[in-house]
This record gives C-alpha cells, sequence and structure tokens, in this order.
C-alpha cells in the first residue's frame, strides 16, 4: 500500500492512534510475532545460560533482509572460518587427552 493510498484509507485519528499503539508495544503487523518469538526465545534461554548472563533480544531476532547484514569481507570469513576450525582442533585435542 503506498503511503497516498494509506493517506486516503485511514482518518487522521486512526493513524495517530496507530502511532501511539506502536510506541508504547511494538510494531503491529507481522514484525510483531517476530518480536514476540524472539521474546519467548529469550525467556527460554535466560534460565540455561551461565549466571550473570542475559540474552538479548537482537540475538533472537531473524534478520530477514540480506541489506540488514553488513556484508564481510573475503579476509572476515577467511578468519570466522579459522576460528571455528581452531574450536573444532580445541574439541579433538581434550578428546584425546582423556
Amino acid at each position: 500500500m503506498t503511503p497516498a493510498e494509506v493517506l486516503d484509507r485511514f482518518a487522521e485519528e486512526e493513524i495517530i492512534r496507530l502511532i501511539a499503539y506502536q510506541n508504547l508495544y511494538g510494531p503491529a503487523g507481522p514484525q510483531r510475532l517476530d518480536l514476540l518469538v524472539a521474546r519467548l526465545g529469550m525467556d527460554v534461554a535466560a534460565p540455561h545460560m551461565k549466571k550473570g548472563n542475559k540474552p538479548k533480544l537482537k540475538d533472537h531476532l531473524i534478520e530477514w533482509s540480506r541489506n540488514a547484514r553488513p556484508r564481510k569481507s573475503g579476509r572476515e570469513l577467511l578468519a570466522a572460518i579459522k576460528g571455528i576450525q581452531a574450536g573444532f582442533d580445541r574439541q579433538d585435542e581434550k578428546g584425546r587427552g582423556r
């Protein structure tokens, strides 16, 4: 729906009411479900985290757009892969040391 269609379809009072609702309770529409599920994920993860750590909403919120995520360079991707491999190598060493 274009902005012009929204202005034609809704009265000014309805738009003001909708904006006030979103300011108080978060977005209306499909994004609201994403926020609710992310909040549920935080509540589920909280008891299982180390003492003193709290889950963050952004860690449980799904980013649907590729443009929302910053693009990584080749060096950043290589560093991430090396970090993952180092974690696997440490696990292997622990397994052999037992």
